[in-house]
């Protein structure tokens, strides 16, 4: 059964306000040396990045079901064009002539959709270890990205997966076998510490009755993780490590790695209730925030239009995130609803952890603000996205 609607009005407001805002404050931040002229190229991605949102709300999502492992093989090819001939900052994107390129943003997008036709089939046809399959699928576009290196981007596309694993109605015992090998490697600190981690994925594998196969991946695993720890933490690379020591204690290298936090939040501060004024922000003009345009662009609206503002924005971000999670409620087709979950998990992460970088409550992962930040990849993967939540909530009723 099939029905269209008109597209949630709502929605469409709280995006266009969003894109507004990141305009705007690109606008201002390209103002000073060296950002000038990337306004211009990101007035060129918009326009691209609405053809993409209108191509979003017009594809046959049961056609882009039918392409999805497709899309998922085809980018993963480009994540690994992308380790071997990358360039540009950290070698993170593909250079073809004018245009960049960056893979890891696309690959978002494709492991969205990947995941969403993996549980959707499972939940359609029910197979064991089936939960399985969908980790390890994920698995090529995540360490392709992580070797990049884009760590933060490829612990974002695992908190993507756990979130559409949530939605899914998986119980919370699949949500600690999902991030376990996290656990392990936070909980390898301390033999106490590793002691109780064991203990409680024990548990739960006695709970779920699992078999000795499963006990042996998921606590041999577990364990080479764990054990791997100290060797991973030498393999980062040095800007990494520096972020992770910034991120406990900011002040311990105020004008080396701490650099950033702190200028950010001297710039989130000095905003007040009102703000500045905008095109008036001191630390912008004056080129003391780093990354202006991209990584710390909350800080530039902040300190201009203030704590006004900054409500403004995050209200428009969550009107956007409620209504994308209306459609993924709605939806009567099992891969819709679970593709729509997902952008809306995309959303309500990157802003979480770009507004926390902000202020000083997140490392500095290089998550862009979705919308707001500078970026072509971006903000073209992220409009045509929006485009597909659009899509889903006027087909809701098709089965």
């Amino acid at each position: 059964m099939t029905g269209r609607e008109r597209p949630d009005p709502l929605l469409l407001i709280s995006l266009g306000v969003v894109l507004s805002i990141g305009l705007a404050t690109v606008y201002s931040a390209s103002g000073v040396v060296p950002e000038k002229g990337v306004f211009t190229k990101q007035l060129v991605w918009c326009g691209v990045g609405m053809l993409a949102f209108w191509f979003g709300t017009a594809v046959s999502l049961r056609r882009l079901e039918e392409l999805t492992p497709t899309i998922y093989v085809s980018t993963c090819i480009l994540l690994v064009l992308t380790v071997l001939f990358g360039k540009g900052p950290a070698g993170r994107w593909l250079i073809l002539g004018p245009i960049h390129i960056q893979a890891s943003e696309a690959a978002k997008a494709a492991l969205i959709l990947m995941t969403a036709w993996l549980l959707s089939s499972i939940k359609a046809r029910p197979r064991k270890y089936g939960e399985l399959q969908v980790l390890l699928t994920a698995l090529p576009a995540v360490l392709l990205t992580a070797i990049q290196p884009d760590l933060g981007t490829a612990v974002s596309m695992l908190m993507i997966v756990l979130a559409m694993f949530i939605w899914a109605g998986y119980g919370i015992g699949w949500m600690i076998l999902l991030v376990s090998p996290v656990l392990a490697a936070v909980s390898s600190i301390h033999f106490y510490y590793w002691l109780v981690f064991v203990i409680v994925l024990s548990v739960i594998l006695l709970r779920r009755r699992c078999p000795v196969p499963v006990w042996i991946l998921v606590i041999g695993g577990n364990s080479l993780v764990a054990a791997l720890t100290p060797v991973a933490w030498n393999m980062l690379e040095p800007y990494q490590r520096s972020r992770l020591i910034t991120f406990m204690d900011p002040a311990s290298d105020p004008h080396g790695s701490g650099w950033n936090v702190i200028q950010s939040e001297v710039a989130v501060g000095s905003g007040g209730l009102t703000g500045q004024g905008y095109l008036r922000g001191a630390q912008k003009e004056l080129a003391f925030l780093p990354a202006r345009h991209t990584d710390f662009v909350f800080s530039v609206w902040a300190e201009e239009m203030g704590f006004l503002g900054s409500i403004l924005l995050l209200t428009a971000f969550f009107l956007l995130f409620q209504r994308i999670m209306v459609a993924a409620r709605k939806s009567t087709n099992p891969f819709n609803s679970l593709v729509t979950a997902g952008i809306g998990a995309y959303f309500a992460i990157h802003v979480f952890v770009n507004v926390g970088m902000a202020l000083g409550i997140m490392p500095v992962t290089g998550l862009p603000l979705p919308l707001v930040s500078y970026g072509g990849s971006q903000l073209v993967v992220v409009l045509f996205l929006v485009g597909l939540a659009v899509n889903a909530g006027m087909y809701w009723r098709e089965i």
